[in-house]
């Protein structure tokens, strides 16, 4: 069985780093076990495991959570939340910086993803920072940073796929998540002010003061974008709506603010969907080829076998087990998309924390804070890439400007590793 286990990880680890695409790394291995095991297994356990995982509820959520985003970026919601962000932050030394993050953290709310954060927001901030005199390697590394804190603040879509994948009420990882992502924001913000203050080009960053009697308008513009968390979180825990139905209420809401904001037309309607169309079938193909690998897993006792490795550690302390997994989660973030990633690790490593009675919810946010701070952690960091597409920069120039930041989120990461009620605190309140 070890042999298998070897082989199996060899032949996913190889895919990864050749770079072919997610589904077919987790499936590949899948195969090979197959053909190991000499046709002592029936192929209908092939398409039972892959369809099993669509038919949840719970994911009826993830597709409509990418149209509401999708839907208020185009529709206006964008612009109008860093305008606001920009009205509250510009007036300070590096103002469209803070602004950068800021946004983010209400941009999040749209996107759920760090990537759509990226691809969504990044363009707007790129252009306006590079127009008021910022470096475009600086603005190009702020927004790809900041774009960590997408998977974070609810809606998520990382939280969907995370609480069908391992059982847990997506109502209470939204919660969770939310204090952390903040915080997360607040560590970028303090990292922008130390570059302000003692550095040489800091110093000399330009200052964007919003006119007073202009700072109301643009904060009003904004508020009904920023309703949208506040109807979905309210109705979630009062009980008046579940995640799911909380999604498609999401979708009305984007339609009738692209309708107010008259930045919604009949193409950009269809476009919309179309993308989400492709997006959200990727997701669902990655999700049932994981089905699959999660079935092969399960079969050849992988969690049994790490289970074992790391009790020695637990009988330490189940804080030992937590860091060690946390470092494990922010490498394999540095290889995957966070969503593909978490759908590769919850069925190796929640059977674990289950046995050693870690709280779920607490481990699901800290597996969701390594997994993002992975996402812009060289060499292989997704965004990354995606930034640099983005900016028209080189990897290797988003990469050195990144880098100032992981401080911040690894300093993130060890606070909610040492401080769980960070993240349970508020599902408890409310569940």
């Amino acid at each position: 069985m070890g042999l298998k286990i070897l082989i199996l990880v060899a032949v996913f680890l190889m895919l990864l780093f050749l770079g072919v695409p997610v589904a077919f790394a987790l499936g590949v291995p899948g195969i090979v076990y197959l053909i190991m095991q000499g046709g002592s297994v029936p192929l209908t356990n092939l398409s039972h495991s892959m369809t099993t995982p669509l038919f949840s509820y719970v994911l009826i959520a993830l597709p409509a959570f990418l149209l509401s985003g999708r839907m208020m970026n185009s529709g206006g919601v964008t612009s109008r939340l860093f305008d606001a962000a920009l009205a509250l932050v510009g007036r300070f030394r590096g103002g469209l910086a803070y602004a950068n993050v800021l946004a983010s953290m209400m941009f999040a709310s749209m996107s759920g993803t760090a990537v759509g954060d990226t691809g969504g927001l990044g363009a707007i901030e790129m252009q306006m920072m590079s127009e008021a005199g910022y470096k475009k390697s600086f603005s190009a590394g702020i927004t790809a940073a900041s774009s960590v804190i997408g998977p974070l603040i609810p809606p998520s879509v990382a939280m969907v796929v995370l609480g069908s994948s391992a059982g847990i009420s997506t109502g209470k990882l939204f919660l969770g998540g939310l204090i952390p992502g903040v915080i997360m924001g607040l560590a970028l913000m303090v990292s922008v002010f130390l570059q302000a203050r003692f550095t040489t080009e800091g110093k000399n960053w330009p200052v964007y003061k919003v006119p007073a009697r202009e700072v109301p308008v643009k904060l009003l513009k904004a508020i009904p974008a920023l309703c949208s968390p506040l109807i979905i979180l309210g109705g979630i825990t009062t009980g008046i709506f579940t995640p799911t139905e909380a999604a498609v209420i999401c979708i009305d809401y984007s339609i009738i603010l692209g309708l107010i904001y008259k930045e919604m037309t009949l193409k950009s309607f269809f476009k919309v969907l179309k993308d989400t169309v492709e997006t959200a079938g990727e997701f669902m193909l990655i999700i049932a080829v994981a089905g699959f690998f999660t079935w092969v897993i399960t079969k050849i006792g992988l969690a049994t076998v790490l289970t074992n490795i790391l009790m020695p550690l637990y009988n330490v302390g189940p804080l030992l087990v937590v860091l060690v997994l946390a470092v494990l989660l922010v490498i394999i973030g540095c290889f995957m998309d966070t969503t593909a990633a978490i759908l590769l690790v919850t069925p190796i490593f929640f059977p674990i924390i289950n046995q050693m009675g870690i709280d779920p919810v607490y481990f699901g946010v800290m597996m969701t804070v390594a997994l993002i701070s992975g996402i812009v952690t060289p060499p292989f960091g997704i965004c990354l890439f995606v930034m640099s597409d983005v900016s028209q920069l080189p990897v290797s120039v988003i990469t050195k400007e990144c880098a100032k930041y992981l401080p911040a989120m690894f300093a993130v990461l060890f606070i909610i590793i040492l401080f769980p009620g960070l993240s349970t605190w508020l599902p408890g309140l409310f569940y």
